[in-house]
């Protein structure tokens, strides 16, 4: 009698099926996710280039995904918390959005054939702040035969006129007490306004007026005046990654380096003539 041949099992080849499928899922998972870009991380950004003074809507704002490094450190990553807000300053397509571009507002100015009148701007100054007018431009002392009156206009001076309300800057100065020395002094101060004293609202700014705590208004006015043995050499843009952050009890300003709650000192490299001499000098 014949032996018959044992026949396979239908049910050990559907579980082999099943083990088989769900491995090959975990292998696409795993290709997909070794794809995927390393170091983003979710923000929101402007969806369409959106002007200053607009209201913003759902449409105009959307969750992106960017790089890790290239992430403001206080951008929004909820959409609902920049709805209903409105923006300051004219932001383009694809802006990571941060409190910076609602918490200053930029003044509005009308122009007649009579003058220019600008709106009240008490309710627009941070709390605990005040604001102070500065030139644009800066007076060269007569002690410093050194320097050239002609490097200290307006557009040398405050970055090329490219200051604007909303921009946040600091500033470089000088002494004539000793070794000319170029060094910062206040940070992170928020410009109000670049306004003018001609009747154009087309004028190139003369005055910023920005915001300072009320404990250094009157070193600011100090520094202005000359009652010291310092000038000011440049007002330098702050990159918005580098602004400080506005809470519900005032704006904590961004200094560079530790120091004092009023000017701190920068960790930084003194420039002299001596130094410019021995790198440049015949």
């Amino acid at each position: 009698m014949a032996i018959q041949a044992n026949k396979p099992n239908s049910r050990i080849f559907l579980l082999l099926g099943v083990v088989l499928a769900a491995a090959a899922a975990v292998a696409v998972l795993l290709l997909v996710r070794s794809n995927a870009p390393a170091n983003e991380v979710s923000v929101v950004v402007s969806d369409t280039s959106i002007p200053a003074g607009t209201t913003l809507t759902p449409a105009m704002v959307v969750v992106a995904q960017v790089p890790l490094t290239a992430k403001p450190g206080d951008a929004y990553t909820d959409p609902v918390a920049v709805v209903g807000k409105v923006t300051q300053v004219a932001l383009a397509n694809n802006t990571p959005l941060v409190p910076g571009f609602f918490s200053t507002p930029a003044l509005s100015i009308t122009s007649s054939g009579t003058g220019t009148a600008v709106t009240d701007v008490e309710t627009q100054i941070t709390k605990g702040y005040v604001a102070v007018a500065i030139p644009t431009t800066t007076s060269l002392p007569s002690n410093v035969a050194s320097l050239v009156q002609n490097n200290f206009t307006a557009p040398l001076v405050s970055a090329a006129g490219y200051i604007q309300p909303g921009d946040h800057i600091d500033i470089l100065v000088q002494s004539t007490n000793g070794s000319l020395g170029i060094r910062y002094t206040f940070q992170d101060l928020i410009v109000l306004r670049a306004g003018s004293s001609g009747t154009s609202a087309a004028a190139t700014p003369d005055v910023l007026l920005v915001e300072v705590p009320r404990a250094q208004a009157p070193l600011l006015t100090g520094l202005m005046i000359g009652d010291g043995h310092e000038f000011v050499v440049k007002y330098v843009l702050r990159p918005e990654s580098e602004w400080g952050k506005l809470t519900a009890t005032g704006y904590t300003p961004n200094y560079e380096s530790s120091g004092s709650a009023d000017i701190p000192s920068v960790k930084q490299t003194i420039v002299t003539p001596g130094t410019l001499d021995s790198l440049f000098g015949g």
